[in-house]
């Protein structure tokens, strides 16, 4: 677990030097203030978006619904984390294509329908010898 924390603080202090290499440090800075009031803005408007998509999914099942909400909560969390990179992941996952790669897809027609043993399904063998 080391190894990735490691590996994101490595990450992050190069997308962080190329930022303010180009935008300078004051841009640095108004960037983590700006993306911190917008990932406050999103946590305070996450209970109507989970209506919204409520609305708008109203036949997938509520696992996804609920890990759409929490992938957006956490994208949230990290857009007031200072850090581009960080920033970088929070925006991504405000987007719902990008949230429906991390939700594992379930086949909806297996909860639906069950299968019952009718005529249908009985094969009927003669053994002769």
């Amino acid at each position: 677990m080391m190894i990735y924390f490691l590996l994101y603080l490595l990450i992050e202090m190069i997308v962080s030097y190329e930022f303010m290499s180009v935008f300078t440090p004051i841009g640095m800075f108004i960037e983590t203030i700006v993306s911190a009031i917008a990932g406050v803005m999103i946590i305070q408007r996450l209970d109507m978006s989970l209506r919204e998509n409520i609305y708008r999914f109203s036949n997938t099942q509520i696992e996804q619904l609920a890990s759409i909400g929490v992938l957006k909560l956490v994208g949230a969390m990290l857009l007031i984390v200072p850090g581009i990179f960080t920033d970088i992941i929070g925006i991504l996952l405000q987007f719902d294509r990008v949230v429906a790669l991390f939700i594992k897809p379930t086949s909806s027609t297996h909860s639906r329908h069950t299968k019952t043993n009718t005529r249908d399904d009985i094969i009927d063998v003669e053994i002769i010898e």
